[in-house]
């Protein structure tokens, strides 16, 4: 699954206005074109908005939990590589390049040993509510343009011309820049001097991942639901969280189906959280460091879970959502927001 065009997909598919949605490591306001359309997977996000169906909860026996594998030793302090940190998002950043304005376009050319990589930009020293636009290619075709700054996971990698062991070029080019007050935004210059860059991560295994420390202090206890639920979207909520006496056992709810708008996922510990639809993994929650932020994942509104999953569910009918967890060690959430404006949804 994975990430990518939070603005439009969050402008489509939620419930709330789309500026409660703040994207944590992707792309700002990027539109991918050949990525988005296919929409697998939605990067993370800080708040959302929730779901609804009546709900029957059960606890999935899973035994004794799975042992945790022992992570990395993490580098201190973290190395930098052309301004990106070496590690991120589960990646390991194996190339990077910057440049300098009024220098426009950077090039960077590696050899994958894998297709599942993470592409990251930076744009520096623009200037307080200055955002600099950008492009992205690979082996010519189009990656990415918009806002730059964050993180890209193109699900289908090798449809763009990318081959393991074989050389595959990233171009970056500033393509301009847009000023922003509260009320408008305009065209403005790159100043000289705004530095800019690309790298690509490798994504690793998670016990070869460094982790940050476990915090020593107690963690707050999860809020039942997402900051900025509306009341009216989260009064059917179906919330789903992590047994309390064991993070690692997953949990299945059979529920009446409401048309989701989206799903929202939050947890307190590195790890993952495969969630699943009728027996479809439809996204996967995935988390790097304690800092308990938030992932997101569009809703089959629409229709939208029918290509990429093959579901095409109703309103009423008996599903059953199942969260897995991999490696988390403390509490976590998943809730199914639904979408209002669908009559009988």
């Amino acid at each position: 699954m994975n990430l990518i065009d939070l603005k439009q997909v969050f402008d489509d598919r939620s419930v709330g206005a789309a500026e409660q949605f703040v994207p944590q490591g992707r792309l700002r306001g990027v539109r991918t074109r050949v990525v988005a359309r296919r929409r697998r997977r939605i990067a993370t996000w800080t708040t959302a908005a929730v779901v609804a169906v009546v709900a029957l909860a059960v606890a999935v026996p899973g035994g004794q939990p799975d042992v945790t594998p022992a992570p990395a030793v993490s580098p201190s302090p973290a190395r930098m590589i052309e301004g990106f940190p070496e590690y991120a998002l589960g990646a390991r950043v194996v190339a990077a390049a910057s440049g300098t304005a009024p220098e426009q376009r950077v090039e960077l050319t590696v050899v994958p040993t894998t297709l599942d990589l993470v592409v990251f930009t930076r744009c520096d020293g623009a200037g307080e509510n200055v955002s600099i636009m950008h492009e992205l290619r690979v082996n010519g075709r189009e990656l990415a343009d918009g806002s730059c700054g964050g993180s890209l996971r193109p699900p289908d990698f090798a449809g763009l011309g990318v081959r393991v062991g074989e050389p595959a070029t990233f171009v970056m080019r500033l393509s301009g820049a847009e000023r922003q007050d509260e009320s408008s935004r305009a065209a403005a210059p790159i100043p000289d001097g705004a530095t800019f860059g690309i790298a690509v991560g490798e994504r690793i295994p998670f016990d070869r991942y460094p982790l940050p420390p476990r915090p020593s202090a107690t963690p707050t206890p999860l809020d039942r639901m997402p900051p900025n639920c509306a009341p009216a979207a989260c009064a059917d909520a179906v919330v789903i969280r992590s047994d309390p006496t064991d993070p690692l056992r997953p949990v299945r709810q059979t529920v009446a189906w409401r048309t989701l708008a989206q799903i929202d996922m939050v947890a307190q510990t590195p790890g993952l959280l495969h969630v699943r639809v009728n027996g479809v993994e439809v996204t996967t929650g995935e988390w790097w460091d304690y800092g308990t932020s938030g992932n997101g994942m569009y809703g089959d509104k629409d229709h939208g879970w029918k290509s990429p999953f093959g579901l095409d569910l109703r309103p009423g009918d008996p599903v059953t959502v199942e969260i897995v967890p991999e490696h988390v060690t403390g509490p976590w959430r998943v809730v199914l927001v639904p979408d209002q404006a669908v009559p009988g949804g």
